[in-house]
């Protein structure tokens, strides 16, 4: 998505870090693209374990993680937002499914910083990636 669709005024932080977590790597790939179209530095996991595997690996500071609740794998998007806030809990967390029943629908609006279902409206999910920075930052 080009820059054209974002208006200036909503521009994010270039300097900031997202760890964008998708098992889904087309979903995954749109936006992190998105992201960097608006100057974010973006780095991606597949699952929650790669996720971790970077926390624990890079030297670059990470600012908010975006995660998928359902994923492959030993742990998912729940367990890897509780390791977030044990391990980094200065870490803003912004939760997404588009797979919730009753039973987790409450858990994914309380755990982490936001819930944003999928299908994802770029522009809207831009503003509310923003929207939790700014609130964190505060």
């Amino acid at each position: 998505m080009s820059e054209a669709h974002f208006p200036e005024n909503q521009r994010l932080d270039s300097a900031r870090t997202v760890l964008v977590v998708e098992d889904e790597a087309l979903i995954r790939a749109v936006l992190s693209d998105m992201l960097h179209d608006k100057g974010f530095k973006v780095l991606e996991a597949a699952n929650a374990n790669e996720a971790i595997e970077i926390f624990k690996k890079t030297t670059v500071a990470i600012d908010l993680v975006f995660t998928d609740v359902r994923m492959p794998g030993s742990m998912d998007g729940f367990g890897l937002v509780r390791w977030i806030q044990s391990t980094r809990p200065f870490i803003p967390v912004i939760v997404a499914s588009g797979d919730i029943g009753k039973a987790n629908d409450s858990s994914c609006m309380t755990l982490g910083d936001m819930f944003i279902p999928k299908p994802y409206d770029l522009e809207r999910t831009a503003m509310k990636i923003r929207k939790v920075l700014e609130s964190r930052s505060r």
